[in-house]
């Protein structure tokens, strides 16, 4: 039997889960949900999906999985409706807007006996996947110093980002990840209100050394930048196009959509296997200390919650 899963927006990442899903032998899209509907019809039209509902409650039924990947200020309630009913669910990052929420989140999961991840998407990135590697392995050394520059090209949206929630999150994440943790110093976000579109933020690695991540939504100019400074080994990497290293046999070059198309699908799969049982998805434990560290940086900067 099929899994039949229910699409919780429509937009370019919803393309993205919907194609891969489609590729999945076992897998069926059996309902779309957006408070567009015209946008829903096209969506449908393209990726065969049967329904297209009116509602959250709606669209789950006689579904076994929700992917949530609409604007970040409705995952929250979303995400809960879905457990509610039942549903095994995927969220896209941020999950929702605090520890708190996440918690919340965590209960209705455990409540509904249902598997709930959050898309930890910058892990499934090759060039991130093969740092993790070395990581593992010992090989770059003991992490010294990371930096980490992000000024991303948003496409056009009905709603306003978040650089902290999100696109931060992804960084503090692969950094929590290698490191296991690291001491949060200072964030300066701007504008000092809901949805920063600039933040900068400080921290400690375990080791003692410096974190420095600056992500934007303000630049002219795309760019986007990684750097670790290993006791034997440095890495510099995009997170898509490339990985550059000292270190012989780690160096990549590749295509930064078909990376990033790759790393959704190979999340995706895993999820699915999850909700059959199998082993290796990302627990809702992570995702949990993630938006800990998170509202940490948010405390310091003075923003509101």
């Amino acid at each position: 039997m099929k899994t039949r899963v229910a699409m919780i927006g429509c937009g370019a990442v919803g393309a993205i889960h919907a194609a891969s899903l489609t590729r999945q032998p076992d897998v069926e899209l059996t309902s779309v949900y957006s408070p567009d509907a015209q946008d829903a019809l096209v969506f449908a039209s393209k990726y065969k999906v049967p329904r297209v509902c009116d509602g959250i409650q709606s669209a789950v039924r006689n579904a076994d999985v929700a992917i949530i990947c609409s604007p970040s200020a409705l995952h929250f309630d979303q995400a809960r409706e879905c457990l509610r009913s039942g549903l095994h669910t995927l969220i896209e990052l941020p999950a929702c807007g605090s520890s708190a929420e996440a918690a919340e989140l965590g209960y209705e999961a455990m409540r509904s006996g249902v598997l709930l991840g959050c898309a930890h998407t910058a892990r499934y990135l090759e060039p991130y996947a093969r740092i993790q590697a070395v990581i593992e392995a010992g090989r770059i050394g003991e992490l010294q110093a990371i930096s980490f520059v992000r000024y991303p090209r948003l496409r056009a949206r009905s709603w306003t980002d978040n650089a902290l929630l999100h696109h931060a999150a992804h960084a503090i994440d692969l950094i929590k990840l290698w490191c296991g943790n690291m001491e949060p110093i200072a964030c300066v976000a701007s504008p000092a209100g809901l949805s920063p579109q600039s933040v900068s933020l400080l921290a400690k690695l375990p080791g003692g050394g410096p974190v420095s991540l600056t992500v934007s939504y303000q630049a002219k100019i795309p760019r986007s930048a990684m750097e670790l400074l290993g006791a034997k080994h440095s890495i510099h990497t995009d997170g898509f196009s490339y990985l550059q290293s000292d270190l012989d046999g780690l160096n990549f070059v590749g295509e930064e959509q078909v990376v990033y198309e790759q790393g959704i699908e190979q999340q995706d799969a895993a999820f699915m296997a999850a909700c059959h049982g199998k082993k290796g998805f990302i627990p809702w434990t992570d995702t949990v200390t993630l938006t800990q560290l998170v509202d940490h940086f948010r405390e310091l900067s003075g923003l509101k919650s």
